[in-house]
């Protein structure tokens, strides 16, 4: 029989275990940089210093990349600008060439209309100057054969409506001249339009025409109402004082309209002259230069303009325009822009 003693089971103290487990473990080495694994094998530890490098190369790369972008653009902005000044003296001899061309142009034109002013017109002109002043000289005196001092209302009133529908009358003459038609028109081409392409081209031509050639036409116009003034048989009462007064002084302003479309071209001019401009009682320079700016479609009366501002306010050249291209197909101004097209800003004086 065995003793409680000799069953006792003995045990290891804790020191000697822990002792003993140190001694089965291999011994390890201390780490140091150059034992850490790398990334690329491992994916565990980052090459500090590999990793510092690449970023000092990438830093150097991008700086050489702004470098070389700033010298890049600075090259590409001079390019562009020495281009740029190029294109500067191209144009700029271009634009004196064409000018040189446009002044050929204008004067090759200029002499082409003059050289149409015929000797069969000239004729013509001093017949129906020489006919005005016998008619209008014949109508005034049996218009001043009343007692003036009686009627002098009729004078005054008939006078502000013979200047009103003169200045009226003006405006549809200029305006169908300038408008529609040509050089080639039948009747009135070569001898009426072809002063008006004149104007429009070379503005100032006009004030180098005598009193024949300047008012010519304009008496011509006037005849049949003389000649009714003139020999009519006048019953002494208003009516027929009135209607003569104001045809007498209709003939009389419808003949010196393109005398005061001359002066508002004209740089000396007499006093008088110069007081009825200022003061509107005739046709001024300001007012007129609204019209010679291409395309030359507005302000078109040009007796007194009186009538100018409203006519433009309500559009009225511009309606009658498009009536006429409605119903006939014709387009506005084709023939004058053909020999004033050139003249971008034609000078009223």
């Amino acid at each position: 029989m065995t003793t409680l003693d000799e069953e006792r089971i003995t045990y290891p103290k804790l020191d000697d275990l822990i002792e003993q487990h140190q001694q089965q473990q291999p011994e390890q080495q201390p780490l140091t940089p150059t034992s850490i694994p790398s990334t690329a094998s491992q994916g565990l530890f980052v090459d500090v210093d590999s990793e510092n490098g690449k970023l000092k190369q990438r830093k150097q790369s991008q700086q050489q990349q702004q470098v070389s972008t700033s010298v890049s653009f600075n090259k590409q902005q001079e390019e562009e600008e020495e281009e740029e000044y190029n294109n500067s003296n191209e144009n700029s001899l271009n634009n004196n060439n064409s000018k040189s061309i446009l002044q050929s142009s204008i004067k090759e034109k200029s002499a082409d209309l003059k050289s149409r002013y015929t000797a069969g017109k000239r004729r013509q002109e001093i017949v129906s100057v020489v006919s005005f002043v016998v008619l209008l000289s014949l109508s005034i005196e049996k218009m001043f054969s009343w007692y003036f001092a009686r009627n002098i209302w009729i004078f005054f009133l008939s006078t502000v409506l013979a200047m009103l529908t003169a200045d009226f009358f003006s405006g549809i003459v200029h305006w169908a001249a300038d408008t529609w038609g040509s050089l080639d028109t039948p009747l009135v081409g070569n001898s009426f339009i072809r002063s008006f392409r004149e104007h429009h081209v070379v503005p100032t031509q006009m004030t180098k025409h005598d009193f024949i050639e300047t008012n010519g036409d304009n008496c011509m116009l006037t005849i049949p109402v003389l000649l009714f003034t003139a020999f009519a048989k006048v019953n002494d009462d208003s009516y027929d004082m009135f209607l003569q007064c104001f045809l007498v002084q209709l003939a009389f302003w419808v003949m010196l309209t393109n005398q005061i479309h001359k002066w508002s071209h004209t740089y000396s001019l007499p006093s008088f002259v110069s007081f009825l401009q200022n003061y509107g009682i005739i046709l001024s320079k300001r007012d007129h230069a609204v019209h010679h700016r291409n395309p030359f479609d507005k302000y078109y009366c040009i007796t007194n303009g009186w009538l100018n501002p409203y006519l433009a306010s309500i559009g009225f050249w511009k309606r009658l325009e498009e009536i006429i291209t409605h119903c006939t197909g014709a387009i506005p101004r084709a023939d004058d822009q053909a020999w004033a097209g050139d003249n971008v800003d034609a000078p009223c004086e």
